[in-house]
């Protein structure tokens, strides 16, 4: 097989190039979703030269079947499958018996989205011919150069602090990030101010002052008097005491969450970006599964106290509730 990026094999069908089999890999969708729209738009298919299928309903052998039928009337046949990941084990053993042997009469793309014993047959089987291309997700200074690309494409600046905090805030996924960029150009329109900080969390409804993920950060390191101060400022600043309590719970779950799948072998099924995924992982080695749980009973007890009429002070109670979490 052939290993190439995705600027190359872009490249390849815009030169009307084909392969009897192009495999597409990785948990960025949206990048790959391009591709196939690029790819869709380089050979101008009717409906006669495209056809398209979904692993989890389609027959194996209506797909291969169509793999070898050339063109009508055309030089180009595409077939596209989707989530080839989910097959079963004796489709994925045709699959992949095919694509050891492709035929030349029609190029399938094959998209796989996660990694799984059926990827991976596919992938190991692929035909010297054959290209396979991985579309990696957005992590870290890469999520905040895409957002630069975005901002600057719709006629806008940004400073880096904007940038890294709007793919912070899209957890660093593109199809995330280019929703927010959206509703960022429609509230600047015809504005040549720099992006700020500030601006980015207007647009995401936040507080000016306040980064809503200094919160959930200093909650996940264990910073107890940091937790204490960022929610006094909150508060101070009209969060209700209920909301705030909810706000700790959410930080909670999603700690439990994750350590509960991953002890479970299940990650992967949890859709959230691998980058981000792994930061939640890497907070939540800090606690253990049952702390966890007596945490997040414990938030709800916190909530019921603040919605009835119990005379204690709704603000000592949220900065009892941080401390017990995070001592």
């Amino acid at each position: 097989m052939n290993n190439l990026s995705p600027a190359d094999i872009v490249k390849e069908w815009a030169l009307k190039k084909t392969r009897p089999v192009c495999c597409l890999t990785g948990e960025e969708r949206s990048f790959k979703d391009e591709a196939v729209k690029k790819l869709l738009a380089s050979f101008e298919l009717d409906a006669f030269n495209f056809s398209q299928y979904d692993s989890e309903t389609a027959d194996i052998t209506d797909i291969i079947s169509a793999a070898m039928t050339p063109g009508l009337m055309a030089d180009t046949r595409i077939i596209l499958l989707k989530g080839a990941e989910k097959l079963r084990k004796e489709p994925a053993a045709e699959l992949a018996a095919y694509v050891k042997e492709p035929s030349e009469a029609a190029m399938l793309v094959i998209l796989l989205d996660k990694k799984t014993d059926s990827a991976e047959l596919i992938i190991e089987s692929l035909h010297s011919s054959s290209a396979l291309v991985h579309f990696a997700p957005l992590e870290g200074a890469g999520a905040a150069m895409y957002a630069k690309s975005l901002v600057e494409k719709a006629g806008m600046r940004a400073s880096i602090e904007a940038l890294q905090l709007l793919a912070e805030m899209s957890a660093s996924d593109a199809a995330t990030l280019k929703q927010e960029v959206a509703k960022l150009s429609a509230l600047r329109y015809g504005s040549k101010k720099q992006l700020e900080a500030e601006d980015i969390l207007e647009s995401a409804g936040f507080s000016r002052t306040l980064n809503p993920f200094e919160f959930s950060n200093a909650m996940q390191t264990k910073n107890g008097p940091l937790a204490s101060d960022i929610a006094d400022k909150m508060m101070s600043e009209g969060m209700e005491p209920v909301g705030m309590a909810v706000n700790i719970a959410y930080v909670v779950e999603k700690l439990l969450r994750v350590k509960t799948a991953a002890a479970a072998g299940q990650g992967d099924s949890l859709g959230m970006n691998p980058g981000y995924y792994r930061r939640l992982m890497d907070a939540a080695s800090g606690f253990t599964a049952e702390k966890l749980l007596r945490n997040l009973t414990r938030c709800l007890e916190v909530e019921s106290m603040l919605k009835s009429s119990s005379g204690r002070d709704p603000k000592l109670l949220i900065k009892q509730l941080i401390f017990e979490i995070t001592r």
